[in-house]
């Protein structure tokens, strides 16, 4: 079946409303390229959830610490007349009631029951809260048992939001920091979703139409009616845009787009005809001044564009998006028809032309093979009988639901999108896509790139700075840099990398020593089922325990420590290592309560360590273990120590 994307990638890519004029834009965050997260982002900020900072900026990739996170859930449930009696209440020991977020904290532990602290009592606010953290907060809020959500924690609440689409269109996985323009996207999703229970958790109404907001009047209107606005704000970036209006006790709380309504996209596009040209522009933009040029979600300077780019008009965001995707394929098929093409098939896929471009591609007819030029939400701007193609596809991908083999994505600029034709029997993670006058699909391993070694401290690779949003994939797809077990890859771990416009490695595909997956770390337990299969059972303290697993684990033994790699889906192990006992140390050998020196290398640890008492047979925490014994062993793995052993 072939498919249309024009409503689903504008939700990403386009407008989040219609074509006005730069003054009713203004009021629009200007540092957010991707207009879904500039929609959202406004939506959060009439309910009084999520602000900008006092320049006008919003920062949509700057994190948000666990104390944050819980004055953003506390604000977004509306519950902020129940936190003066959580003011002087003490639930973590480090969480005082002088501290800026006890009330936000103590509301959402004790008296909502949705967040818990880490194994010694402790809730460490001013740690940066991950996706996993955030996700478990908002399933708890809507009525989700921790012991009634299957799998490995993180993953398997991950999957259960991605089930109910709490996570839809956040992207990242779920041990990364989560950014400001994330948690815009959650709670999103939260005003539009359902508890557990199967009950709306927010009131919305019948879909309508923004007219305005009227602050002074502390007015929302639509033409079904105007609601009274629990928390009067004044905006634009909303008004055109369809969508449902967000209600409590019959007050407006916000205006929730319908994601593929969002406004309307730019009609027009602009080919770049030389290197850092602009010309053509200033009609895309309709003489506005002041706009921001992003080029595959990177902001850069005119300098920066190159022939055959291709830019399209945000009015959202009052940014130009532009991107260099080109695909060089057979052309399949057109619709309605040669003389003016409304969409065009190619790669087996059916994609949107833009109007601007319809006059050059009825110059050619299918059964040519045509070099395609792609804008940012994947329409085709235009096409020309040469082989000038760049184009990259990836083997399954960052979604739930696409990592079966054989499905592909097209990377366009900064983003996937989905594709009809077949990879059977291909097993890279990215490879170079095109087809041929036969028809016939063509997939090459991707070559060359920066060589080296991957530092992703330093986001080098062989001393080439990463690009800001450079793509790293293995053989399961899309993952993060933070979701590598350690921040130094060896060059030989490196399949391959692509370098983009500026000379920046903008993609890296990892060799299968390199592959990612959530890292573990605790005791193992060999066990012998009723079949006589071996499966592998890791404690890792604080009542956390992965497994058992029956695939295959090596040659660990019981009562061993290891490192395990437990897959995204949280079914199987994919490494499983016995770690290293980097030694014994003595009390004198500490710094403080949270560092200390082997070696000649001072170590840091945290306090949630895992520490086990090979006496008792118990966790315990780090404090505990100093305290138990003089003499601690060090276990480590990734050049950390992961694992502290008291006793015996």
């Amino acid at each position: 079946m072939k498919k249309r994307f024009l409503s689903l990638l504008l939700a990403c890519w386009m407008g989040a409303m219609l074509l006005i004029s730069p003054c009713l834009a203004a009021d629009s965050f200007p540092d957010i390229p991707d207009p879904a997260t500039a929609a959202a982002a406004e939506t959060l900020r009439l309910m009084g959830v999520l602000d900008g900072y006092s320049d006008g900026t919003f920062r949509p990739e700057g994190t948000l610490t666990r104390a944050q996170f819980c004055k953003l859930v506390i604000n977004a449930i509306g519950a902020e007349k129940e936190l003066s009696r959580y003011a002087g209440v003490t639930v973590f020991p480090d969480v005082k009631p002088g501290h800026w977020a006890a009330s936000y904290i103590n509301l959402a532990a004790q008296g909502k029951k949705i967040i818990a602290g880490y194994a010694d009592g402790s809730f460490h606010p001013d740690r940066t809260v991950t996706l996993g953290h955030a996700v478990t907060i908002l399933l708890r809020l809507l009525g989700y048992k921790d012991e009634d959500i299957g799998g490995v924690w993180p993953h398997g609440h991950i999957a259960m939001a991605d089930s109910i689409e709490l996570t839809d269109g956040v992207g990242g996985s779920a041990n990364t920091a989560l950014s400001r323009g994330q948690a815009a996207k959650l709670f999103r999703n939260l005003l539009k979703a359902e508890t557990a229970a199967g009950a709306s958790f927010y009131t919305l109404s019948e879909e309508t139409t923004l007219t305005s907001l009227d602050a002074a009047n502390g007015k929302l209107v639509t033409p079904i009616g105007s609601y009274e606005m629990e928390k009067p704000q004044n905006s634009t970036t909303l008004v055109g845009s369809k969508g449902k209006v967000v209600l409590k006790n019959g007050k407006a709380l916000t205006f929730l787009p319908t994601e593929d309504t969002i406004g309307t996209a730019s009609s027009g596009a602009v080919l770049v005809s030389a290197n850092g040209s602009t010309a053509g522009f200033s009609a895309l933009t309709g003489n506005r001044s002041g706009y921001a040029i992003y080029k595959n979600g990177i902001r850069v300077a005119s300098r920066e564009l190159r022939v055959g780019d291709v830019a399209v008009w945000s009015a959202a965001t009052n940014a130009v998006l532009v991107c260099d995707t080109r695909v060089t394929a057979y052309y399949e098929n057109c619709s309605p028809g040669v003389s003016n093409p409304t969409s065009v098939e190619f790669l087996g896929t059916e994609f949107d032309v833009l109007p601007t471009a319809r006059d050059t591609l009825a110059r050619f007819h299918p059964g040519q093979v045509l070099t395609f030029y792609l804008s940012a939400d994947g329409r085709v701007a235009g096409a020309v009988q040469e082989s000038r193609g760049n184009a990259v596809a990836v083997l399954g991908g960052s979604d739930s639901d696409s990592k079966t083999v054989g499905t592909l994505r097209l990377l366009c600029g900064n983003t996937e999108i989905p594709l009809d034709c077949s990879a059977s029997g291909m097993t890279e993670a990215v490879m170079s896509v095109s087809s041929d006058a036969d028809g016939k699909i063509w997939f090459q391993r991707l070559y060359g790139g920066a060589g080296g070694t991957l530092d992703t401290d330093q986001r080098t690779l062989g001393g080439t700075p990463l690009a800001e949003t450079v793509r790293l994939y293995d053989r399961d797809g899309l993952i993060a840099l933070e979701d590598l077990d350690r921040t130094v890859i060896p060059a030989g771990d490196i399949a391959a990398s692509r370098l983009n416009w500026a000379g920046q490695v903008d993609l890296i595909l990892l060799g299968t020593n390199a592959a990612s997956g959530t890292y573990y770390y605790g005791l193992a337990s060999v066990t012998r089922d009723g079949d006589g299969r071996q499966s592998l059972t890791v404690d890792c303290g604080g009542a956390q325990t992965i497994g058992p697993f029956f695939n295959d684990y090596g040659d660990v033994r019981k009562d061993t420590y290891v490192a395990v790699r437990v897959n995204r889906a949280g079914t199987a192990y994919t490494a499983v290592r016995t770690m290293d006992r980097l030694g014994t140390v003595s009390a004198s050998a500490w710094i403080g309560d949270n560092a200390v020196t082997f070696g000649g290398q001072t170590y840091v640890v945290p306090d949630s360590l895992p520490c086990y008492n090979r006496d008792t047979r118990r966790w315990m925490t780090l404090e505990q273990a100093r305290d138990y014994a003089d003499r601690l062993d060090l276990y480590a793995y990734g050049g950390e120590i992961r694992l502290i052993e008291a006793g015996a």
